[in-house]
């Protein structure tokens, strides 16, 4: 396969998730679309909701690093968007988010080992 045509089959991460967002394969594409978000400071909620669903179908693939970073930058756009002066309880939330995931990800195991 030519070079012209491997450019012709990479698809941007919007089309993978158009194409097959219950695809695992399209798990490391999205996780390095998310690194891309935080660094250009963008957002895409297609994407972002496309990776967290594979992780509740995967929770043996969850990084709780990506998930942190999705849920920062849902902080952030709650804060530009309703302007508040403080992200306190907002960080709560994300906290107590996490926590309940994480929670929800060891159900999971005992549920599977037992």
């Amino acid at each position: 396969m030519g070079r012209e045509e491997q450019q012709q089959v990479s698809l941007t991460v919007e089309q993978l998730v158009a194409v097959n967002p219950y695809n695992p394969d399209i798990l490391n594409d999205l996780e390095d679309f998310v690194n891309e978000q935080v660094s250009s400071k963008t957002y895409n909620l297609e994407a972002n909701l496309c990776l967290l669903r594979l992780y509740q179908f995967e929770p043996e693939k969850m990084k709780t690093l990506f998930v942190a970073n999705i849920l920062l930058k849902v902080n952030f756009l709650l804060n530009t968007c309703k302007g508040y002066e403080s992200s306190y309880v907002v960080l709560n939330i994300i906290i107590f988010l996490c926590r309940l995931s994480w929670l929800c990800l060891l159900q999971t195991l005992v549920f599977v080992c037992f």
